[in-house]
């Protein structure tokens, strides 16, 4: 897309300039992903702090590499650095919304740059799921960010790319810790819009109408996270119901 752009403005570029650009994007573009990989295996190994700081590199070689703004927004959480966890999911975010801009040639380099992505994960799968790690570890987040790229290529094909709920449950998750409740709100109702099932961003919701003393959503939010097969935590829903029947 630079060097589109750079075309569009200079006029003009030699062949031999424009192949020596792609091949050094491409290069980078490489060790993006090695870093990415390094950083998967430390996440593997609890070591959350070099796993940040891979991820962070991989998305300075590669700004549209969505994976690693995500996983980076996963380690940023585990570490409680939430500002960093919503810069990082808000970077993933405004990536994907990107995506929806490109021409018709650049969406086919997207379908493909996910597909290397896809396989990938499926290779780490393989990688680590015959050692004695917990399954936390490897089954859940290897699965969340497989799902993240599997809705993006089946959202391909349309012009507008919607944005997983999975990210938008994330970046919910982060803003609550920093105590922005509105945005909050606001990314845990786009992740139920994109996945009316998502039980856990029912279940966040409640959490915010309770704190906003708004018992009747509150209690609706908490039927349709169960309904959805969310278990939610018994002492909450006894507070929900001491609050709500305080008020009358």
């Amino acid at each position: 897309m630079r060097l589109v752009l750079a075309l569009m403005a200079l006029g003009f570029l030699s062949a031999t300039a424009a192949g020596a650009q792609d091949k050094l994007a491409e290069r980078q573009r490489q060790e993006a992903r090695e870093h990415y990989r390094k950083g998967e295996a430390l996440m593997v190994e609890e070591s959350f702090e070099k796993a940040a700081a891979e991820f962070r590199m991989a998305t300075r070689l590669d700004p549209d590499y969505t994976l690693a703004f995500y996983s980076l927004g996963q380690a940023s959480m585990i570490l409680k650095r939430y500002d960093d966890a919503a810069t990082a999911y808000e970077s993933c975010r405004d990536t994907i919304e990107a995506r929806s801009m490109f021409d018709v040639r650049r969406r086919g380099e997207s379908r493909q740059e996910r597909a290397d992505e896809l396989r990938e994960i499926e290779a780490a799968i393989e990688r680590w799921g015959g050692q004695d790690v917990p399954p936390t570890m490897i089954t859940m987040r290897l699965r969340e960010r497989r799902r993240l790229l599997e809705q993006q290529q089946e959202k391909d094909s349309i012009n507008t790319v919607a944005v997983p709920a999975e990210l938008s449950l994330a970046l919910g998750s982060a803003y609550y810790r920093l105590g922005r409740l509105e945005d909050a709100e606001r990314e845990y109702l786009a992740a139920i819009a994109a996945e009316d099932e998502t039980g856990g961003a029912h279940n966040n919701i409640a959490v915010i109408y309770m704190m906003t003393e708004r018992y009747d959503e509150a209690k609706e939010s908490v039927r349709l996270a169960e309904e959805a097969g969310f278990r939610v935590n018994p002492l909450f829903k006894d507070d929900l119901e001491k609050r709500a029947d305080a008020r009358q």
